[in-house]
């Protein structure tokens, strides 16, 4: 049985290490997963109410975290959300761990009053979970200079809330 719950302190070196073995045989890593996740930690965007981890018997198989971030956003700035990183222990890959942690954080981040959750990664995999390329709601990724960046994703909580968005952002 797999339980999602909020992660914490006595929690982060587990988690370390689990995200290093997650991201080692990746197609699209740089290898500082773990390291980006500690940083992320320290910084006032951190929400550790979204930062999560899926445990089974008593051992940490997954994580994912949702921190804050600025979007221009119809000529102001506001904050929602962007999920970075979403890791899963490579004995439990395909095992829907990844799945169940970001249903779960969508479930917590609308809960919270969010309204969108951005994201960089893998079109194939996040477009199964209701996320979109950003440039659908006039929304460009700083580096995407092409402007079509399939890579640059968002997934709106509350429905029609980027209903004629212009903006960019900049997702690490």
């Amino acid at each position: 049985m797999v339980i999602i719950r909020k992660e914490t302190p006595n929690d982060y070196e587990e988690v370390y290490t689990m995200v290093k073995q997650a991201f080692a045989t990746a197609d699209y890593s740089d290898g500082t997963e773990q390291d980006y996740l500690n940083a992320i930690r320290k910084k006032d965007t951190f929400i550790s109410k979204l930062s999560l981890v899926a445990q089974t018997n008593d051992k940490i198989v997954g994580q994912i975290v949702l921190h804050k971030m600025q979007i221009q956003y119809k000529d102001k700035n506001e904050v929602q959300l962007v999920l970075s990183p979403l890791s899963v222990h490579p004995d439990y890959f395909r095992h829907g761990i990844g799945t169940k942690l970001i249903f779960e954080g969508c479930k917590r981040a609308f809960d919270n009053g969010y309204k969108a959750i951005f994201l960089c990664g893998d079109y194939g995999y996040y477009s199964k979970f209701g996320f979109v390329p950003t440039y659908q709601y006039g929304i460009y990724h700083a580096k995407d200079s092409k402007k079509n960046a399939d890579w640059c994703m968002v997934k709106e909580l509350e429905k029609g809330y980027l209903t004629d968005a212009k903006g960019l952002i900049d997702i690490e």
